[in-house]
């Protein structure tokens, strides 16, 4: 047992040394998307950052776009729809907080952050504007907190993979000891080097998608994650900070005309779904074809699905 310990240990030490010798945590951070780069401070969830294109004049509304919750998330997983609707309508893709270009300082990341950054960007930065909006996984439960608060601004939801549509989300509760443990200045950075390494990177997303990996996901899903402070909302998204208990009962209560896609995830169930069916408000579309990231593997299908909701 001695010989076992000291060997765990070991491997301990080297992960940490590993961390603190081998990896650079200060790569230049490049532009995500294409759009303009905009930097703003929130009342509510400091400082903040997103991109715009698309023409501002029209009949449409902005329409927002809200990246993953994940060890590497950033608004590159949303190009594929900011590209094809910046063609025709305003398009604005927010870094939320402790991901790309926002704050990543150490503070408590808690669902109310998020909703009050995306309520932040409408209010400040869009007048108040009506949006449509679009998130991605666990970021729908935050467009759902945020549509349930400030409702009139909300024309149109649509949540794409979205978390809390399952029997098994509605016992997730906020594991503080875990988050304890994983932020031990010792080893905090090291636990996060290892979950964003390459290989790890490759092996999340490859689980995520069903057509052929997008190298240039791999590339900056690395290159945002090797930033400094990049751990903090990681951390506090696997340790379950970030998971709303019963959102379910927020989306199912929502008055806007609401729309969820859904490929088969690795990682989630939809079982709670078929209960929204009956609602006259909702529309519920799942592609077989696809993974989690759904505008990815079947970015047609997504659009002509997003094109009904937003028309």
């Amino acid at each position: 047992m001695a010989t076992a310990l000291t060997a765990k240990l070991g491997l301990w030490l080297a992960l940490i040394a590993w961390s603190r010798s081998r990896v650079n945590h200060n790569v230049p951070l490049t532009a995500a998307l294409r759009g303009e780069l905009v930097r703003f401070c929130g009342r509510r969830a400091g400082n903040l950052a997103y991109y715009v294109a698309g023409p501002s004049q029209g009949n449409h509304s902005p329409l927002i776009l809200l990246h993953s919750i994940n060890a590497s998330g950033s608004s590159f997983e949303m190009k594929p729809l900011f590209e094809h609707y910046a063609q025709t309508r305003r398009v604005v893709a927010l870094d939320l907080p402790g991901f790309g270009f926002s704050d990543r300082s150490d503070r408590l990341y808690r669902p109310a952050l998020f909703r009050d950054a995306i309520l932040d960007l409408i209010e400040q930065e869009l007048a108040g504007t009506r949006v449509d909006a679009v998130a991605l996984s666990l970021s729908s439960e935050f467009l759902a907190l945020a549509a349930r608060c400030k409702p009139a601004y909300f024309r149109s939801l649509s949540f794409l993979s979205a978390t809390g549509f399952s029997r098994r989300n509605l016992g997730l509760r906020p594991n503080y000891l875990l988050w304890r443990l994983l932020r031990v200045p010792l080893w905090r950075r090291a636990v996060y080097d290892l979950l964003t390494s390459r290989p790890s990177l490759r092996f999340f997303l490859r689980s995520n998608q069903r057509t052929r990996l997008n190298q240039a996901l791999v590339d900056y899903a690395y290159l945002t994650s090797h930033q400094p402070q990049a751990e903090y909302a990681p951390l506090a998204f696997i340790s379950f900070l970030l998971f709303t208990p019963g959102i379910f009962a927020v989306y199912r209560d929502l008055p806007q005309p609401c729309l969820a896609i859904f490929g088969e995830d690795a990682f989630s169930r939809y079982d709670l779904a078929s209960e929204l069916c009956n609602r006259p408000n909702w529309r519920v579309v799942l592609l077989k074809q696809a993974g989690a990231l759904v505008h990815w593997d079947a970015p047609r299908a997504v659009m002509v699905a997003l094109d009904a909701q937003l028309s």
